[in-house]
Order: structure tokens, then sequence, then C-alpha cells
């Protein structure tokens, strides 16, 4: 596959200047053997925080604490205004564990309630806090997490225990100070378990993940083939109201970006979160790790060769629920290089809005509620370069949601895969607009769209601006499908109606007419 749309790195320096990088951050020491090749990677470089100035602002009301010591005081109490003076803070130990609380915890058969039993690096017990991190960088080595256990659902470098904090402009990152794969993680950065907690202008580089590079080849839970430690960048657990607001997320781990487990209330807004593919080719040049020790076969979920032409994601999804997981928000944010970048399969409400999701690792978008909440997609975006748009298969069929997405061309450089398509939808009583903001044509291989796979697309409507062809299998029925591009009919009693393409009219009315996200868009 000519794939020019690579760099070649190591994910070593994470592209920090020296003004700016500690000597812990100095000697990162990378996150594959050092005997194979450089690791073919399309990531981001995150950007170097801010030059650490002598002058800094204190507003009205704060107190200022200038040590790692203080701080760790600090976020033990609540009710405070907290400035922390800018500069480089590396942890060099962990806090106590504990048992904490679970906010509306149900009694077990005994009459008790659960605990969760926390180990960590830092524990924010305290609540109604604002800290002023601007221009502070918070390290935490693997050094430091593997004097944790390292246990699923237990290690977390931060804990948010209290609720009603508020933590703005700190820059938080991993440094890799032991060679790989000798260290532990932690499960994830941050575990936020209470509620109303904000994460204001914060930028979060994650990385530290045993194996790396394989995507879930080798397993993604127990029991697997060989050693997994994972490491994600937050957790949502039984807290609600969580926000996210302008935060920028460097996922260099396996592991979820956001997930969300037992949760009501998320805003995320303003932020972008970007991850790390890698071309299938590459992992052919390994001499040593996990594919060469199984002989290049992927041995999860059966025993089979590592396909040739593809790309993966080095990571797990972007933003994910899981359990009761309702009222869901996210605005104006984009998601890329993630595995699923948007993985919301909930019991409530799921709202998108000017959201844009490129280079999916596996698929961007797959949303639903079925009926028991909202689903409303408006004014969103997505390319097709490497993997499907839309892979609405793996929850209930969505039931009254509304889907709106604006199809856009990849980057010049990327070439497309065996398995990139438009995807595939399904539906109840849905209603799915495709929007063209392509700048150059789509190949005709990849330019398709498959509707209804195994749940059907039933009493829908289906608006297709778009070139791509439609497929509408033998479960499509009763549906109004408007379409530029072909259309193929396999179903039974649908309306297929030709329509022109959009004009500049027709796009500047669309502005105006948006749906609401209050109300419901088949009304």
């Amino acid at each position: 596959m000519k794939c020019c749309h690579v760099l070649l790195a190591l994910l070593v320096t994470g592209g920090l200047g020296s003004r700016t990088a500690s000597p812990n951050e100095k000697k990162d020491l990378g996150v594959q053997f050092a005997e194979n090749p450089p690791m073919q990677v399309i990531s981001k470089t995150p950007p170097a925080p801010a030059a650490i100035t002598e002058t800094f602002e204190i507003r009205e009301g704060f107190t200022l604490i200038e040590t790692l010591e203080e701080f760790r005081a600090a976020i033990k109490k609540g009710n405070q205004k907290i400035r922390m003076k800018p500069g480089i803070y590396c942890a060099e130990k962990v806090d106590p564990p504990m048992m904490a609380p679970i906010p509306r915890a149900e009694p077990d058969k005994d009459g008790k309630l659960p605990k969760n039993n926390q180990e960590h690096i830092f524990a924010v017990n305290g609540s109604n806090n604002y800290f002023d991190l601007r221009g502070v960088v918070f390290e935490t080595p693997v050094s430091v997490q593997s004097k944790l256990s390292g246990r699923a659902h237990i290690s977390d470098t931060w804990h948010i225990n209290g609720a009603g904090n508020t933590f703005e402009g700190g820059y938080f990152r991993n440094v890799v100070d032991k060679p790989y794969p000798q260290y532990n993680v932690t499960e994830c950065e941050f575990e936020v378990c209470n509620d109303n907690n904000t994460f204001l202008n914060c930028t979060f580089v994650i990385k530290g993940s045993i194996p790396y590079g394989y995507s879930d080849y080798y397993g993604k839970g127990g029991p697997n083939f060989g050693r997994l430690n994972k490491h994600s960048f937050m957790s949502i657990y039984h807290a609600n109201n969580t926000r996210l607001i302008g935060c920028k997320v460097y996922m260099k781990a396996f592991g979820h970006c956001v997930h969300f487990h037992t949760v009501d209330g998320v805003l995320i807004k303003g932020c972008f979160f970007t991850g790390t593919l890698r071309p299938t080719n590459d992992i052919y040049n390994e001499k040593v790790g996990r594919a060469a020790e199984y002989d290049f076969n992927i041995m999860y979920r059966g025993k089979r060769p590592i396909p040739r032409d593809q790309m993966i994601p080095l990571t797990e999804d972007g933003v994910r629920a899981y359990s009761a997981v309702k009222n869901i928000t996210v605005i104006d944010t984009t998601v890329e290089r993630l595995r699923g970048c948007f993985q919301l399969l909930c019991v409530g409400d799921v709202t998108l809005e000017n959201v844009t999701v490129l280079e999916a690792g596996d698929f961007s978008y797959d949303l639903s509620s079925g009926d028991r909440g909202k689903v409303v997609m408006k004014n969103c975006r997505g390319d097709i370069a490497y993997n499907p748009l839309f892979n609405l298969t793996r929850g209930v069929v969505p039931k009254d949601a509304f889907y709106e997405v604006t199809i856009v061309s990849p980057v010049d450089e990327v070439q497309p895969t065996a398995r990139t398509s438009l995807g595939t939808i399904c539906g109840d009583h849905c209603t799915f607009i495709f929007h063209d903001g392509t700048t150059r044509p789509l190949p005709r291989e990849v330019n398709r769209l498959s509707c209804g796979d195994q749940k059907g697309l039933v009493d829908s409507t289906v608006t297709n601006w778009t070139t791509a062809k439609l497929i509408l299998n033998e479960r499509v029925r009763n549906c109004v499908i408007k379409s530029v591009g072909s259309v193929e009919d396999h179903g039974r009693q649908n309306t297929v109606i030709k329509i022109q393409p959009e004009t500049t009219a027709d796009q500047k009315r669309r502005d105006w007419d948006q749906p609401s996200t209050a109300c419901c868009p088949n009304a």
C-alpha cells in the first residue's frame, strides 16, 4: 500500500521543546522494543507547554501554592480557590490507597453499600474547589505508576472523588522513563468518581501501554495472549454532569480516550481528541515483540495472518459508553485517528452538534438509544479515509433518531483500504441526511452506503445529496429514499426519488433551517 501520509516516529519525546522539558521528559525511553526499527505511525505531535515566566496572574481571592506537596494537601480539602505557580511538577510518590463511596450506589443483598477500591498517584478528595493550573505541567512517569498494582478498575493515576471541582489550564503528560516493556501503567490517567467536575482548557498527553502497536490483535481483556496493560485517558464512573471544555487529548497508548460507566450527563465542548494509526505492513518489519512471537498472526478471536494494506488504530475508542449511560452532549469537537471515534450505545439522549471525525481507526459513528432516548446528530462531518463512516450494527435499533453528516475529502496522501466506505445504517422511523462537502471525487469502489444490514431500516427517510451509491438490502421497507447517487433496491415498498445536487441556495437555506436538538426531528 502506498502510504505517504505517515510520520516516522518513535513517539519518545512528544515534540516537547527543551525550554519546557524536564530531565525526566528528556530521557523518555519510548513505547516499543529498542531492537525494532522506528514504528511508522500517523500521529499528531502534542504542542509544547507554554514557556514558564516569572510573572503570572493570580486572580482575586485565589491562594498561591508553589510545591507539589502543597498541591497534594490542597486537593484533600474543599471550598478553595487555588493558584498553582507555573512550572513543571514531576510526581515521585503515590497517595495512600483508599475505599471511596460510590454516588447513588445500591445496597447489596446484605444491605451493604459497595465501595470503590482505589490505588492512585493523586486522590482529589476535596469538593467545590477551583484549581487555576495555567502554565502548570504535571508529569506522571511510568516508574511512579509502577509503584501501584496496575489492577484494572482499581489503579488510576488521578481519582477525582470530590464533587464540583474545576481544573483550568493544566498540562498533564506521561513520561516513559523505563525501557519498554519493563513497567506497569495505571488503567486510566483520570477516573472521575463524583458529580459536577469540570476540566477547562487542559491538555493531556497519554503514553504507555503494553503491548503497543497492534490494536487488539493480542487481546483487549482477559484472557489474552500475553501480558496486557492498557492506559486510557479518562473514565467517568457513577458520576454525573462532568464537563470537558476546550480540552486537547493526545492518545499514544492502547486504551479509550473518554469512557462512561453509569452516567447521567456529560458535556464535551470545543475539544480536540487525536489518536494514532499504523499501517499493518509496518508490523512485518518488527524483529521482536508480540507479532514476531506469534509468527505475524492475529490471535484474538481466531488465529489468522495480520492483513496487509490496512490501517489500524493503536488506541481504543474515542468517546465510548458502557452500561446505564444517558444525556451525552458533544458540541464543536473534532475526534480523529481513534478506533471507534464515537461509540455511544446509551439508555438516554445523545446529542452531537458540529462534530467532525477524521481518519477513524475502525469507524466514525455508532450512536443509538433505541426507544429509550433521542439521538440527534446535527451538522456533523466525517471523511472515509481508511474505514467506514457509520457502523450502526452493534446496539439496539435506533428509533426516531436524526443523523445529519457532511462527507468531506480526506487529505491528499490518504490511500483507501478494503474497509473504506460510508458504512452501514439501520433504524426505525429515523432520518438520515448526507451532504456533499468533498473537494474531489471519492473512488467509485468505496463511495457506497449499505442500508439495512441484519437490523433493518424501516419507515425511515434517507436524503443523499452525495454521489454515493445506496444499497438497500432485503430488510429495508417502507422507506423514502432521495438520492443524487444511484440506488440499488432489494427491499420492499420503498419510494426511490432521484434528486439533483444541492445548490448554494439549498445550502444557505439549510443553515437557516437546521432542526432544533430540543425537538423531535421527525415531527
